[in-house]
């Protein structure tokens, strides 16, 4: 042993990981984050003290800080993630029903020309057929979409005739099912079915939909009716995202026989989602 050290007690200890020696005589004056200590001198044997266990209180604390969250953080995070997924899920609703009303009069809008131009041709809209039996209408769907769909697509035939009485009477007539029909492609079309959602198969489509899947509403005459029809044109629109249950309240409103409307349609229209051609 060195010669400064003679006749005096030396510690040799770790502190936080750090080799240091301590001249001082007294172990209370070692520090008290101690890992372990190595005391040695001339006339004791070295040993090793290790340091007392922390209080309940510091180890709960130490613990939580160090592993993770309390159960009050959790749940404000799970609120906040609710809150935002919430505003987010809104937001993207919003955006696609703007989209799909956006979509809807467009389609209305090629329609009301295709119309045009069938009337251009044959002097007058489509007329309803009163054989809907022939006509291969889905189930849940509406025959007078049918229809309207086969007339704009060469399918269905439509002609004024003389009857042995000399009165004029229009009479309807399908054509085929299939687009590809001989008889069909030899006829004018007034649509392209490619451009809008359909039901049945691609050759032959029986009905056109809007967005939300629902059938096209179109009113007009009817074959062998009493021709009382006092609108001037016709009444085509769109069910809006409820569908069945608007197209009965809307229906409600309107005289199929003559085409009037009720003075309160426009309230239940817009209570409903309704969305008529030409808005």
């Amino acid at each position: 042993m060195p010669a400064d050290h003679e006749g005096k007690s030396v510690y040799r200890f770790e502190y936080e990981g750090r080799q240091c020696r301590n001249r001082v005589g007294t172990i209370d004056s070692i520090p008290p984050r101690l890992i372990f200590i190595n005391f040695y001198s001339d006339n004791y044997p070295s040993f090793h003290m290790h340091p007392t266990k922390p209080s309940p209180r510091n180890s709960h604390r130490d613990h939580s800080s160090k592993f993770g969250f309390t159960l009050i953080e959790l749940l404000v995070v799970i609120a906040v993630v609710g809150v935002l997924v919430s505003i987010t899920f809104g937001v993207s609703r919003g955006v696609q029903s703007a989209r799909s009303r956006a979509l809807v009069k467009a389609e209305l809008s090629v329609l009301a020309q295709a119309l045009e131009q069938f009337k251009s041709r044959y002097s007058d809209y489509p007329w309803h057929d009163s054989g809907a039996g022939d006509y291969p209408t889905p189930s849940g769907g509406e025959d007078n979409n049918t229809m309207l769909l086969y007339a704009l697509t060469g399918r269905m035939k439509m002609e004024r005739v003389t009857d042995g009485a000399g009165l004029t009477k229009v009479e309807i007539s399908k054509v085929d099912d299939k687009l590809d029909a001989a008889a069909v492609v030899s006829r004018p079309q007034f649509i392209e079915t490619s451009k809008f959602k359909t039901s049945g198969d691609t050759n032959e489509p029986n009905q056109l939909l809007d967005p939300w899947g629902n059938p096209y509403i179109y009113m007009y005459k009817e074959e062998g009716s009493s021709n009382d029809w006092e609108v001037y044109g016709y009444h085509l629109y769109s069910t809006g995202p409820n569908g069945a249950e608007a197209n009965d309240s809307i229906k409600a409103e309107i005289d199929s026989s003559t085409g009037v409307m009720d003075s309160d349609i426009r309230e239940i229209a817009d209570a409903e989602g309704i969305i008529f051609a030409g808005e």
